[in-house]
């Protein structure tokens, strides 16, 4: 670790998670530090995520209980209204839940630096943290179908 890096907000536990999921760290830091004020970081390294939109990821929330989202990340682009679970590394290739979209290796997502400036892309519904843990696939999957409902379910992007 260099020595910029290993004095960069030792405090923020969350955003050095999500640095170090990032080939190259530093560049993380770097794009958070710009005028911009979020970084492109790639799925598929340390965990994979689901899409989905913002109103069913309450439904599932509610359905989970506030227990099962302690210290799991949850960022959100409000600009279109989509959500991004994290989820352990490899569950993409398997993921077929109708409504969502799996982003896993060679996909990358937009975020803010947790604990930092939050914008209306790459927002964090639920940051990273000391503890951070990845949300259950097979729980999640349960979850959505348990609240699915009757009308045709909304397509992936």
């Amino acid at each position: 670790m260099s020595g910029g890096l290993a004095r960069r907000e030792a405090a923020n536990a969350g955003a050095h998670w999500i640095a170090y999921t990032h080939p190259v760290p530093e560049q993380v830091w770097e794009e958070w530090d710009s005028p911009v004020g979020v970084a492109l970081v790639p799925a598929g390294r340390h965990w994979d995520a689901v899409a989905m939109p913002y109103d069913r990821l309450l439904t599932v929330i509610a359905d989970m209980g506030p227990a099962a989202w302690e210290h799991t990340p949850v960022l959100a682009d409000m600009s279109c209204g989509r959500t991004y679970v994290f989820v352990p590394e490899g569950t993409a290739g398997a993921w077929r839940e109708p409504g969502t979209t799996a982003i896993g290796r060679g996909s990358w997502l937009v975020m803010s630096k947790p604990g930092g400036r939050q914008l209306r892309v790459g927002q964090w519904v639920n940051p990273p943290s000391l503890i951070t843990r990845l949300t259950n696939p097979a729980d999640l999957s349960a979850s959505m179908r348990r609240t699915a409902h009757d009308d045709k379910p909304e397509e992936g992007f």
